[in-house]
């Protein structure tokens, strides 16, 4: 079940409550590149980002938000670190959420940050990082401290329109620092893996790491941080919330891993299924509720994939069609597609 949080309004979207756990992205091009910024914007936009973070280093670039906000409607968040000024800024042009890093920004500069967000109503994120605070003992236990005194210093100002994040590039680290600022605070949590780096075991790391504290019920927003594209890190995001059944974002196509036993090309097979769904799902997105089994002998299917509301599963250069288990046609491979294709119409229809 999922941890009960306070529902707290960024822009035109909502983070924790009952609200659907949210994917942010965080552009890579500076931000005093209007025109690549732009771009990116709309790459982000595309493959689905529902809040997008930039990083602000100077006043022109929190200008800059002013921009973005005449031309996009989602929720755009301020990266401050060092100086508070820019947040200021930021907040002045707009920026539907600050980000600030207690670990760099001292009690003065919090302070009017603090004051100026509950002058326009925005939410802060404390974001917590194992690189930037001043560690005293166990790493986890100096996280927790840091966050536990920063959203202290913050509700004395009484100011709680706050979500909260503990990252560090360690999955049992940041899975512990998550577990335990739950059980203290009901603020939304931004979860993440910092500094994960890049290819297969980068991935794997947020995967795991992201994937324990949601099978939990942890986390109300969530951030893939990886050394690739902006794009890249939200196709994973939705890729984690669906694989846990959390959301639903594209049809689920499961296929056999093959074995010697096989004798249709399935790859092939697959790799068609896979671009005629795609086409589908342009024209009705109802299909994204399905579950598509693609299978190269009948141990995998319909007897192993019996769960999808429908299938294919190969023999001797032919393959049969089944719904829910049940076997309900029989084609060669040639034309297998197209007949899943019809099936697959019929269901919709």
């Amino acid at each position: 079940m999922r941890r009960k949080t306070r529902k707290i309004k960024v822009g035109n979207l909502y983070i924790g409550g009952d609200a659907p756990i949210s994917i942010q992205g965080m552009a890579k091009v500076p931000t005093s590149n209007l025109n690549g910024l732009l771009s990116e914007f709309r790459k982000m936009l595309k493959e689905g980002a529902e809040l997008i973070r930039v990083s602000i280093t100077n006043e022109d670039e929190a200008k800059n938000i002013k921009i973005l906000k005449e031309k996009f409607s989602v929720p755009i968040i301020a990266d401050i670190h060092y100086d508070y000024r820019l947040a200021i800024y930021s907040i002045e042009n707009g920026a539907d959420k600050v980000r600030v890093n207690p670990g760099n920004i001292p009690k003065h500069g919090l302070r009017e940050i603090v004051n100026m967000a509950k002058e326009r109503e925005i939410p802060i994120r404390i974001g917590i990082n194992s690189g930037s605070i001043k560690i005293n003992g166990p790493l986890v236990k100096s996280m927790v401290e840091t966050a536990k005194d920063t959203v202290k210093f913050f509700q004395d100002l009484n100011f709680h329109s706050i979500i909260i994040s503990l990252k560090t590039p360690f999955v049992k680290e940041t899975v512990e620092c998550y577990r335990k600022i739950s059980e203290i605070f009901d603020y939304p949590l931004h979860l993440g893996i910092t500094e994960a780096g890049k290819g297969f075991l980068a991935e794997a790391k947020t995967i795991a790491g992201l994937g324990i504290l949601l099978n939990e019920g942890i986390g109300d927003t969530i951030r893939v941080s990886l050394t690739e594209s902006s794009v890249k890190e939200i196709r994973i995001g939705k890729a984690i919330l669906q694989s846990l059944g959390i959301r639903r974002f594209e049809p689920e196509i499961i296929s056999c891993p093959t074995c010697g036993r096989i004798q249709v090309d399935l790859n092939g097979v697959l790799r068609k299924v896979e671009k005629e769904i795609r086409k589908l799902a342009k024209e009705n997105p109802e299909i994204n509720k399905l579950k598509i089994a693609v299978m190269g002998c009948p141990v995998n299917g319909p007897g192993e994939a019996k769960h999808a509301d429908i299938g294919i599963a190969g023999g001797k250069k032919k393959f049969v069609i089944f719904r829910k288990g049940k076997i309900i046609g029989s084609y060669p491979e040639e034309i297998i597609v197209e007949k899943l294709i019809e099936e697959i119409k019929k269901i919709l229809s």
